[in-house]
């Protein structure tokens, strides 16, 4: 459920995600005081989410939900803070009894891409409890080799169309093609799944309706994932989201996405301090500039394992546009 032996805290695509998460809360705690909200999400053994969101925006409340007995008693040495609530209960269970009241974060970070049904199914009950001005994320495996297939080609395409139709039963209100399936479009796809889910839940929910704010891809040792958060909003007064959209400025934000657009991909190289130190020396650029040409000539090499001159340059051209959310490692001595 939640990827406890994967070490999330030393990723530098999801560390980017995991800051644009913060800033996305930054702009909603415009509109609502996100600090005495309750945070919900599936801590890891680390708990490095429930650390950046009580760093940065003070929230006490917090509960990590994990089902795996051993990384929940890992999960009591590592906490680190008291007030952190360990819950040791499958995300289902817990979303079926737990009453969400008062203002509410929740983040349902997914791994196993055979359980996408049941997964999105979680999210739509999740966001079918919420409340006006609660939030909501999920992340989903994005990578179209986990639907399988032993065919090449077009065939292999079929296949796995076929598998994916089978494991989002009624979620998929759409029609899906041969080409939903492959690897540049299948985040997509399931951003469409994701929407498609909710449309259901607004067939019995009326009152009230998810509003997208953000949708990332990256990927993270090796698997693509896809990430969406959203708030809830009131269904019936077209001047809540109106009101929402001027308080929070979140349509000012470089990596909104409000009208379920495609999402935005995370890609960047792992960089050293001091490489970190020469691109940011150049940056932010002016607009019109290439970025991906100039932050190449900066460094005068290439910061990657291929040297392949146009993805290098494209992955520095992601480091302009998210450097401000890059993460800083470095070695600590104990």
């Amino acid at each position: 459920m939640s990827g406890g032996a994967v070490a999330y805290h030393l990723r530098e695509n999801k560390a980017i995600e995991r800051n644009l998460f913060i800033e996305v809360l930054a702009r909603v705690a415009r509109v609502a005081n996100v600090s005495d909200y309750t945070y919900i999400g599936f801590g890891g053994p680390f708990l490095e989410d429930f650390k950046a969101l009580h760093s940065t925006l003070r929230i006490s409340k917090m509960i990590s939900i994990e089902s795996d007995k051993n990384v929940c008693t890992r999960q009591a040495f590592n906490k680190p803070a008291a007030f952190i609530q360990l819950e040791n209960v499958a995300s289902g269970e817990f979303l079926r009894t737990h009453e969400f009241v008062g203002g509410n974060i929740v983040w349902l970070d997914y791994t196993a891409p055979k359980d996408l049904y049941v997964q999105l199914s979680e999210f739509q009950t999740l966001v079918g409890k919420l409340g006006r001005f609660d939030v909501a994320k999920i992340t989903l495996n994005a990578n179209p080799s986990a639907l399988g297939g032993q065919s090449k080609g077009v065939a292999l395409h079929e296949e796995r169309r076929q598998e994916l139709a089978k494991r989002l039963g009624d979620h998929c209100k759409f029609e899906l093609s041969d080409e939903d399936v492959l690897p540049k479009n299948y985040p997509s796809t399931l951003l469409k799944a994701v929407h498609s889910c909710l449309g259901n839940l607004a067939a019995r929910i009326s009152r009230e309706y998810f509003q997208p704010l953000s949708a990332f891809v990256y990927k993270d040792g090796g698997h693509q994932m896809l990430t969406v958060t959203g708030i809830v909003l009131n269904a019936n007064d077209d001047q809540d989201k109106i009101d929402f959209l001027e308080k929070s400025r979140i349509d000012h934000w470089p990596f909104r996405n409000l009208h379920w657009d495609a999402p935005t991909e995370i890609s960047v190289p792992a960089l050293s301090a001091k490489e970190r130190l020469a691109l940011d020396n150049a940056l932010p650029l002016d607009a019109g500039v290439d970025a991906g040409e100039c932050l190449s000539e900066q460094l005068g090499y290439c910061p990657s394992d291929q040297e392949n001159i146009p993805s290098t340059k494209s992955l520095l051209a992601n480091y302009a546009k998210f450097y401000r959310a890059y993460p800083m490692f470095s070695r600590v001595i104990l």
